[in-house]
């Protein structure tokens, strides 16, 4: 199902009684320079934390607030953070992206004196600016080993308007380092080992096993993408998904472009191509060297091995109907327990 993972903007409420803590700069003469609040840590429930500080209302919430008689001040919150890890434990599943404003008016709700706003209580819902948030959704691929196998796949034989993915371990990244909108694909069950979730150990080992076999595609998107955008939903993963060409989804065979390659990354590049596992083909220094610059220069990682792409379409399944229709819906009963259901809001989101 979708859910809402992370989220950083500026939130209504009143900032201005906060305590917050202050960073200095002092000249030599001991003058103070400049000085500027810091970020306080909110720990919840599970020891899964939120950043919060103070910010500015923008004309965006402000006009919002007096269509819709929200509340906003000219002192607003400005937090960051998992509002569904923080509120529940966990991130396996959670509320859908679209009660994106109640879960932020929930986690709020549960800060501290001192970081908790005058007006949380109020009956009236604040208004907010979005500068990023994290929306992901469920793919149940059947096994663990395909999990792999799909992302080995992505790794090699994608691509999008940013270039080649850039892969961390076992997660694939698209545009890792745009200002607009990056996705990400990886295997939850191995993040749960890396990062297990909050709660008894029965519990966790329910979620864990539950999770076996399951694909997250994760899909950030950034103020400048979101600037334009009403109630956010599943949907728009797969809306972004589709804007990543990837060559055996459309049964093309992708090509590699080779700007300015030296002789030795030429050779090294055709014989990766031709399906020759090179790392046993040099010696470690030079399969190293030849790696980074092959990486830097095309965007391959020669350390991957190629992808016969008619064998990847039967194998790993890239197409997007597949995984639309293998996306995970509803959480199963014997887990409904664990699911926050906050109480649903309007559409209240300052563009």
């Amino acid at each position: 199902m979708s859910m809402l993972d992370f989220f950083s903007g500026l939130v209504g409420y009143d900032g201005s009684s906060l305590k917050l803590g202050k960073t200095v700069t002092i000249d030599p003469d001991g003058e103070i320079i400049r000085q500027r609040e810091k970020w306080e840590t909110v720990e919840g429930s599970y020891t899964t934390n939120m950043m919060v500080t103070r910010g500015v209302s923008t004309k965006a919430m402000v006009k919002a607030a007096e269509k819709m008689d929200l509340i906003v001040h000219d002192d607003v919150m400005r937090i960051q953070g998992n509002p569904t890890k923080f509120i529940q434990g966990h991130n396996v599943f959670g509320p859908s992206v679209e009660d994106l404003g109640p879960m932020v008016r929930e986690a709020i709700r549960s800060f501290p004196e001192g970081l908790r706003p005058l007006d949380a209580d109020s009956d009236k819902w604040a208004a907010l600016q979005r500068n990023r948030a994290d929306i992901t959704v469920m793919v149940n691929m059947g096994s663990h080993s395909d999990v792999h196998d799909w992302i080995r796949a992505a790794a090699t034989s994608t691509r999008s308007r940013h270039g080649r993915p850039l892969v961390s371990g076992m997660t694939v990244y698209w545009g890792k380092n745009s200002t607009r909108w990056t996705m990400k694909a990886y295997c939850k069950a191995c993040e749960l080992k890396v990062r297990p979730a909050r709660g008894d150990k029965i519990f966790t080992e329910m979620l864990t096993d539950y999770v076996q076999g399951q694909l997250r595609l994760e899909l950030t998107l950034r103020r400048p993408e979101l600037r334009n955008k009403g109630t956010l939903n599943e949907l728009m993963v797969w809306d972004y998904f589709e804007r990543i060409a990837v060559g055996v989804m459309s049964k093309e065979k992708l090509t590699v472009e080779r700007p300015d390659l030296s002789s030795s990354m030429e050779a090294c590049l055709t014989l990766w191509l031709a399906g020759v596992d090179v790392s046993h083909r040099y010696p470690r220094r030079t399969f190293y060297r030849m790696r980074k610059g092959l990486k830097e220069k095309t965007g391959v990682d020669i350390s991957l091995d190629p992808v016969d792409q008619e064998a990847a379409v039967k194998k790993v399944k890239l197409d997007i109907p597949y995984l639309k229709k293998n996306e995970i819906i509803e959480v199963p009963e014997y887990l409904q327990g664990f699911l926050f259901r906050p109480d649903k809001g309007p559409v209240w989101e300052a563009r």
